[in-house]
């Protein structure tokens, strides 16, 4: 059992603040043990993938330890705690969206053979495949993305989802999906009407 069991979040990261640095150490090790499966939890469902969410979860908690002195007890500990979640979640995404940018830029794309079919009908599965993610990355936002791929991916609720993102905004994730599938008709068309319901 720790010594420390009985305190609330919010009253440990006072007695670290008040404490010599063993001390402060050791009540930082039990912030980090406890609070460390809501952020697995958290960051599995923001990337929708488990190897992810670990390496996600690793940079989640850096950033804790190098920005804990910034939160203030104005607010539960969890709340602020999710807000570095999420948004190192997001900042993620978008270095990962530049990453696929700058290869897809470099990469020598063939052209289509002419035999009358349009460029999306003649590619296969994979290629198309592909063509969506590459499309994603380029063309929608961070959360538009995220949202495309948790409703159609993982055939998440727009409910679920506006729940797992922490959605504040009137129309939740709904307004976020619109957007994105508008903007992949714009640049997929027929292709995209054929595999999604849309």
């Amino acid at each position: 059992m720790s010594r420390y069991e009985h305190l609330t979040d919010e009253q440990l990261i006072e007695h670290l603040r008040a404490s010599g640095e063993s001390e402060a150490e050791a009540c930082r090790n039990e912030l980090y043990s406890r609070v460390y499966p809501s952020i697995a939890r958290w960051c599995l469902r923001l990337s929708g993938n488990r190897e992810e969410a670990a390496d996600l979860a690793q940079d989640v908690v850096f950033r804790v330890h190098q920005q804990l002195d910034s939160f203030r007890l104005e607010s539960k500990f969890s709340t602020w705690l999710y807000t570095v979640t999420r948004r190192t979640a997001l900042n993620r995404m978008q270095s990962e969206r530049r990453h696929r940018r700058n290869r897809i830029d470099n990469e020598k794309v063939p052209e289509a053979a002419d035999t009358g079919e349009t460029a999306l009908e003649g590619m296969t599965r994979t290629a198309l495949g592909e063509r969506l993610r590459a499309t994603m990355t380029e063309k929608l936002e961070p959360m538009e993305a995220q949202v495309v791929y948790m409703h159609y991916v993982q055939g998440m609720t727009l409910p679920a989802i506006t729940q797992s993102l922490g959605l504040t905004n009137k129309s939740g994730s709904k307004a976020l999906l619109v957007g994105g599938m508008r903007k992949l008709r714009r640049h997929l068309g027929p292709w995209l009407q054929r595999q999604f319901a849309v």
